[in-house]
């Protein structure tokens, strides 16, 4: 496998989506400002004297204003709405940053050589030393999920307070040479710095979700509003309505990208995985125990869904899957793709 082709196919696919998120977030702030000056001309053209023109001539002379006198009122409306969404962001960013409290939403032990008590545990901590020593990081936190189903995650902000989560299932499912692949995974997310970006795109699509609450105010405020004119409210709810939609077209297109931001990383971390281990097999071996039907990467906590693009092996449909194929991944690390 020539890994170091692979990372940097994965590194310009993933440069490529950063982008588009960039331009997803200033293209939906733009069309929120748009949203809140023709909504306000609108509804000015709705008072007394301007009876006689129509719908269509009223949302015209709207735009046309929007555009010409009122442009730096638009772009200031803009500008209000991405910091609103970037303040947001950063509210998600620094709410997922902490490795340990990811862990303990998992309800995850923490393994260390005080408390190991099975060869399978002790063998895992000596993979984690070795494969961090191989990738020249600080050795991670290792943490065991109480979990039947086979998995993996890797979080934390840096290199140096980065924690690598393995379920019971994947303790109990792999021989040595597969766990050390799958632990090389994780730890190549920490060397690629992942695990900084994971934090990032969630709070990212977190971030577009404050359409939803400012949507849901002018919804409310609109209807409590005794005083408004029942035109005027028409126009407020229409707003929201507008708002309420660019959110939800926002946060399904975040998610896309997402999803396929994970898979490129995914592809990137099995390049670093092999580079650390070097010994393919080992991740093959991995990837194809997972293949067989008596196998399952399902998890039960509630907390799998919101970190699903995490883990090494994910779910989902094609539109949304965090992860590439099980055969796509094996056939790229076998230089078959």
């Amino acid at each position: 496998m020539d890994f170091r082709e692979h990372q940097d196919r994965a590194k310009k696919n993933s440069r490529i989506i950063w982008f588009l998120y960039i331009l997803l977030l200033t293209i939906s702030s733009f069309l929120i400002g748009w949203t809140f000056v023709v909504g306000l001309n609108l509804a000015e053209y709705y008072q007394v004297g301007y009876e006689q023109y129509g719908f269509w001539e009223k949302f015209s002379a709207s735009n046309s204003r929007a555009f010409s006198e009122q442009i730096q009122i638009l772009l200031s409306f803009s500008a209000v709405t991405f910091a609103v969404q970037a303040s947001v962001t950063a509210f998600g960013f620094f709410k997922k940053s902490d490795g340990h409290k990811v862990a303990a939403a998992f309800n995850a032990q923490l393994l260390n050589e005080d408390n190991a008590n099975s060869l399978e545990e002790k063998q895992a901590l000596n993979i984690v030393a070795e494969q961090a020593l191989a990738a020249n990081v600080p050795t991670p936190t290792l943490y065991l999920i109480p979990e039947p189903g086979i998995n993996a995650f890797a979080a934390g902000k840096t290199s140096k307070n980065a924690v690598v989560a393995i379920t019971q299932g994947a303790l109990d499912g792999f021989n040595r040479a597969e766990l050390s692949g799958v632990i090389a995974h994780e730890i190549g997310h920490i060397v690629n710095q992942d695990i900084k970006l994971n934090i990032q795109i969630s709070a990212f699509v977190f971030g577009f979700t404050a359409l939803f609450f400012l949507a849901r105010f002018m919804f409310y405020n609109a209807m409590m509003n005794r005083r408004m004119d029942v035109r005027a409210k028409l126009i407020m709810f229409a707003m929201a309505a507008i708002i309420a939609i660019i959110g939800a077209l926002t946060v399904w297109l975040g998610r896309i990208l997402q999803a396929a931001m994970s898979r490129q990383r995914e592809y990137l971390a099995d390049a670093s995985a092999v580079q650390f281990t070097r010994y393919p097999e080992g991740l093959v071996q991995a990837f194809e125990v997972l293949e067989g039907k008596d196998k399952s990467t399902k998890m039960e906590n509630p907390s799998s869904k919101e970190y699903a693009h995490a883990m090494i092996f994910g779910i989902g449909g094609e539109l949304f899957a965090t992860h590439p194929p099980l055969a796509d991944r094996i056939a790229r690390i076998q230089n078959k793709k």
